[in-house]
């Protein structure tokens, strides 16, 4: 167009310059140069509104999204698992199109129930657009309406409704991605789309239970752990083909000693079992091989675990649980401090609002030896979020580690539901540390006794966790409270047996 309109003004230039012959008719030489120059004109205007159609009508380029919870317009408060497992379901779907970054769970259920602008959220999370929706139900009926906003002006990039019998509603979230991926022009194989398409049952029994053992192990009560464990255990009995079932199972497992009296050890084979079983089932499943991935590491299976971690972030590089653990139960404990602060800092891309990965983030810069940096973290996210308790109990580990033990004991007494009278020094803090600690949670002693300048005792706690398969030894065992131990060949033998570099 720029080329045409200087074309226009050098012609219109040399009609001016040009002198008419007197011999000519005025009306002919006129002609010989307005005719071409509107011609020119339209063509101009033409390409104009090419361009304009191309440019303000075209879908825009979006690269991040958010699912925002869905509303449960249900008239059943009971019917909360089937919004909330739809989100997760789409997040998780979405999260497997290709060059779109996808916001996780844990980011996402922090605007539940709030009417945030969305152009405020994307500023909020850095994303070009969120996916809205609510579910309605009358009798075997479910209505899904979703609506894909961009957040730069609020303006609709794509929505649609969707109405299906309940125990036709596991279509829904593949039916929903396919659209979007459509509406952004996202070219998608015949796999990718049949892929995209499965919920992994077509059990609508299985698929209920498995959302409501979803929604109690993301709760993280102790009722909630053991009732998930129950729940995913009718899913499977519902379809023993349903792989995100036996995922879910080990999931809890892998976590349920913080939570349930179970044996650490025999939680891991059962966590290890469930997940073997759902990478058995489908090999294709992310979640399951982030699940046995974390099983293999809390078992010191070190080479399997790498493997599993690294086949779970190619089958879906937007999985921040697998970043996240890649870091903290693998990179760490092997002393790969670049490699694990990476992927911590690739997980918070993905979930930034997370208040345990933040926690742990600092956690991991205190073992790089960072301190004003893990300490500005922590304070970061008690800003956000101040009744996170196991940020105030890491908190007190990094003062305790950097001999602050005044305030160590301070943020410990904070979150102890009965505070002792404890000394504001190494005794003290050892003193709250066993008051608090679970007895199959040796780890944890271990450290307090060093610090204490109690050798003995710091060993005797070690192998206690050692033998009891407490999964928290891989997190401290690169705490600066036990350099003193490092020299130790008591401790060169624990490295060895846990098959860790010293």
């Amino acid at each position: 167009m720029r080329a045409d309109l200087k074309r226009l003004n050098r012609e219109t230039e040399s009609g001016k310059s040009v002198a008419v012959s007197p011999a000519a008719n005025p009306r002919t030489s006129a002609r010989k140069f307005w005719v071409p120059a509107v011609i020119v004109l339209l063509v101009a205007l033409a390409a104009a509104g090419v361009w304009y159609w191309r440019t303000r009508g075209a879908t825009p380029q979006i690269t991040s999204i958010a699912v925002l919870p869905f509303v449960n317009a249900t008239s059943d408060a009971n019917n909360e698992y089937l919004s909330d497992g739809l989100t997760e379901s789409l997040i998780g779907t979405l999260s497997q199109l290709p060059n779109i970054k996808v916001m996780a769970r844990s980011t996402v259920f922090r605007f539940k129930g709030k009417e945030d602008d969305p152009r405020q959220i994307g500023e909020t999370l850095k994303v070009g657009a969120v996916l809205m929706g609510r579910v309605t139900q009358h009798g075997d009926e479910v209505g899904v309406e979703a609506d894909l906003v961009n957040t730069a002006d609020g303006t609709e990039l794509w929505g649609s409704h969707y109405t299906r019998k309940l125990a036709d509603v596991t279509e829904v979230q593949g039916e929903i991605t396919r659209d979007i991926s459509n509406s952004l022009r996202i070219h998608l194989t015949g796999n990718e789309q049949q892929r995209l398409g499965r919920a992994g049952t077509t059990n609508p029994e299985a698929y209920r239970l498995y959302l409501e053992g979803r929604q109690l192990w993301y709760g993280r009560t102790p009722e909630g752990i053991q009732k998930s464990i129950d729940l995913f255990q009718q899913a499977i009995a519902a379809d023993p083909n349903y792989a995100l079932a036996y995922s879910g199972l080990a999931d809890t497992y892998n976590i349920a000693p913080s939570y349930i009296p179970i044996p650490t050890k025999q939680a891991e084979l059962l966590a290890d079992e469930a997940a073997r079983k759902a990478v058995e089932l489908d090999d294709t499943l992310p979640e399951a091989h982030t699940a046995r991935a974390i099983a293999l590491a809390n078992e010191w299976k070190w080479k399997e675990a790498e493997s599993e971690f690294r086949r779970a972030i190619e089958l879906n590089p937007n999985n921040a649980t697998a970043h996240y653990f890649y870091a903290i139960t693998y990179l760490a404990p092997l002393k790969r401090n670049d490699e694990a602060l990476e992927q911590y800092r690739i997980a918070l891309s993905l979930d930034p609002l997370s208040s345990i990965v933040n926690t742990n983030y600092a956690l991991m810069l205190m073992q790089a030896r960072r301190y004003p940096e893990s300490l500005a973290q922590f304070q970061k996210v008690l800003a956000r979020d101040p009744n996170f308790n196991p940020a105030h109990y890491k908190l007190s580990q990094l003062y305790a580690n950097t001999g602050r033990f005044a305030e160590a004991v301070d943020e410990m007494q904070k979150i102890f539901p009965k505070p002792i009278p404890a000394s504001h020094d190494a005794k003290g803090y050892l003193a709250l540390t066993l008051a608090m600690i679970n007895s199959d949670r040796s780890a944890a002693v271990a450290v307090a006794a060093a610090l204490a300048g109690d050798r003995n005792q710091a060993f005797e706690y070690l192998e206690k966790a050692y033998a009891d398969g407490d999964s928290e030894l891989l997190f401290v065992i690169r705490f600066p409270a036990l350099d003193p131990l490092r020299s130790d060949p008591r401790f060169k033998d624990l490295m060895r047996r846990l098959g860790l570099p010293e």
